[in-house]
Parts: C-alpha cells; structure tokens; sequence
C-alpha cells in the first residue's frame, strides 16, 4: 500500500518516536511510506528516515500543536492527491485533526491514532473535534481509558474505534547528543553511591515533575546517598530548576537535558519515576519494565494497564503518597528486586512492535477495502 503518515513535528516524545517506528515498520515490509510534519525536516530522525526508505515532507516552516490548523489540512490534501496513496494515517492532536479534514478532501480514507487523554482540550476543541473525527474510517487508542473517551466524550461511533496499544519498536538514534557514541547514560550521571532515582519526560505541566521534586524533598535528607535525576527538557526546565533550588535539593537532584535514546536513560536507574498529571500509554514505562527497572508511578491514563502488579502507583498530583512509595523503595532492596523481576515478566506478555505493526495493517486493508 501507499501510505502517508501525518505527525505535528518529529520530536523526541513518545507518540513520535511510536510514529516514527511504524513508519520503518511499514516501509520493511514494502508498503510505500510517506511521513509528514510541520518541523523537523532536518533532523537525524529525518535523516534515519530517509535511510529507511521513508521520505519526509515538511508541509510548513512553522509548528502546529494543539490546534486545528486549516493551512496544514490544505497542504496535506495537495500531498495526498498528488501521492494517490491508499490511506491518510495522523497521529498526535494537529495532524490527526488536519489529516480527518484532508482526506475527504482527497478522497482518500483517514485513520487517526489518539496517544493520549487529551486533557488539556477546552470546549472549542471538542467541539471542532466531534466532526471530524466522524470523517475517519477508524480511530485507533493506545489504550481502553482512551477508547472510552473517545467513544463518550468524543461521540466516535463505537464500532470505528479500535484499541492498538504501545510497543517498543528498534531505532537508529543516538545515545545522548553531546555524548560519545557507544557510551552507557550513567556516564552522565553523579557517581554511584546509593540508589538512582530517575524521571524520563518532557519538562511540562502534565508531567508532574514539580510533584516529583516535592516528594523529593520530604525523602532526600532520610537518603543521602540516593541521587534523583531528571532526563528531559522543555518550557519548565528554569522554573523547575528554580523550584528544586528552594527546596534545598541542589545536591541531591541533576537535570541533564533531552535523551535521545530513552531506553539507556532508563535502564541506569535503579527505580523509574512517571508522577505524571494525565497520560496515554507511555513508552518509558515499557522501556522500564522490559530493562527490570521498578516503577513508582501516578495511576492515570493506560499506566495501570501496563504495570498491572509490578509497579507502585500512586494518585496523581500527591507529593506525600508519592515520597511514601520512594522511600518504600529506597528502603528495600528486596522489594526493589522482587518489583524488577514482576517487571521483566510483564514485558514478556506485552504486544511487539510486529504485534502492532499487523494490527495497523489490518485496519488500513479494512478501510481501503471499504
């Protein structure tokens, strides 16, 4: 088949990167694939693209996020027109939106895949929402929370609504920008003395990295020797420094930027935090659990799914019930054992990236065949 893939931008998030590997996924297997964004044409991703067949077009010079974006929707029904593919697939809130609106346009069937609860959207939103998602063929969620979303909230008709789930597919990145190639990430942080306590996530509101260095706070002076780290960058990351730095925990807490390959950053932690507000399905607690790494985690989005009995979760939003399942954790090596090992068997049980890849091509065959 020919497909066009559609994403805001080619980031390092975990949609993205999700977006991304199906793209080389696809292309492996001899669909022909385009991948679109708005920004990011010249990035390694792009780069890595390309080598994998996959060509990249930037419809645009500025960034589309959150938004409907009726200029990124023209120029992806001119793509599709001209590109005759077989199905328009978008991904994250910009593209899916754009792309429901330019397939009709094109005559060409859409899917869109929701990554996430999408919580931040207002009443506007969800009003241009509701219509075009009715536009789509299918509508895939990486989890049940989402599905059920989108079939109350949203109005999908049920019977277009599929639930895909997440999987960890291979990639080509490099470790750590700035870092020499074939380094471990625990090169970047402070040296080994007690446990290493790590967050791996974009620095913003929904990612609850200042609920994270609140519960930091009230464990850090019973733990002297634990160090905490937070991997990722973003619009918070002076505020949060500023934050972390009133608290007193300029010697216990390191911020060391964007990773760009989250399976090392994860897996040099001892214990995994995700203190996120609002999430889909994300791809670090997969990544934690397939490298054994515990995981103390807010219940919210598809995490509760994923972990099932090995991980700690918490309410989102807690810094007290979330200081508890740390020092719980930092207090036990046994029990940091027992949860790596509940972790390795939970990874064994999860869908494959060829798991994922099948079902994507299941429903692009059904809504072409239709």
């Amino acid at each position: 088949m020919r497909v066009l893939l559609v994403v805001d931008d080619l980031d390092i998030g975990g949609a993205q990167r999700q977006v991304v590997g199906l793209a080389r996924a696809l292309a492996e297997r001899g669909n022909t694939v385009v991948l679109a964004c708005t920004t990011g044409g010249d990035s390694p991703t792009a780069a890595s693209l390309a080598e994998a067949g996959v060509r990249v077009e930037v419809l645009g010079h500025r960034h589309v996020t959150k938004r409907f974006s009726p200029g990124f929707a023209a120029r992806i029904a001119r793509l599709a027109r001209t590109g005759r593919f077989d199905v328009l697939h978008g991904h994250v809130h910009a593209a899916a939106m754009a792309a429901a609106a330019a397939g009709p346009a094109a005559g060409v069937p859409v899917v869109v895949t929701e990554h996430s609860m999408a919580s931040w959207r207002g009443s506007v939103a969800r009003g241009y929402s509701r219509p075009l998602y009715r536009r789509c063929a299918a509508v895939l969620a990486v989890s049940d929370e989402i599905a059920r979303r989108l079939r109350t909230v949203d109005r999908v008709p049920p019977g277009r609504v599929v639930v895909l789930g997440t999987a960890l597919f291979p990639d080509s990145r490099d470790a750590v920008p700035g870092y020499p190639p074939g380094a471990t990430f625990g090169g970047l942080l402070s040296p080994r003395q007690g446990v290493r306590v790590g967050v791996v996530a974009r620095l913003q509101p929904e990612k609850g990295i200042d609920v994270f260095l609140h519960a930091v706070a009230r464990v850090a002076p019973e733990h002297p020797d634990a160090r905490f780290t937070v991997v990722g960058d973003g619009d918070l990351r002076a505020p949060l420094t500023a934050l972390a730095a009133r608290l007193g925990l300029a010697d216990h807490v390191r911020f060391v930027g964007a990773c760009h390959h989250g399976e090392a950053a994860v897996a040099a932690f001892d214990v995994l935090c995700v203190p996120s507000l609002t999430e889909g399905a994300p791809l670090v607690v997969l990544e934690a659990l397939t490298a054994g790494v515990p995981v103390v985690a807010s219940a919210v989005g598809a995490i509760p799914e994923q972990l099932e009995d090995a991980g700690v979760l918490v309410p989102p939003g807690d810094p007290a019930a979330l200081a508890e399942a740390l020092r719980r954790l930092l207090d036990d090596a046994g029990e940091r054992f027992h949860l790596g090992t509940a972790a390795l068997k939970r990874a064994a049980s999860l869908p494959t990236a060829a798991d994922v890849t099948d079902a994507v091509e299941e429903v692009y065959r059904r809504v072409v065949g239709r």
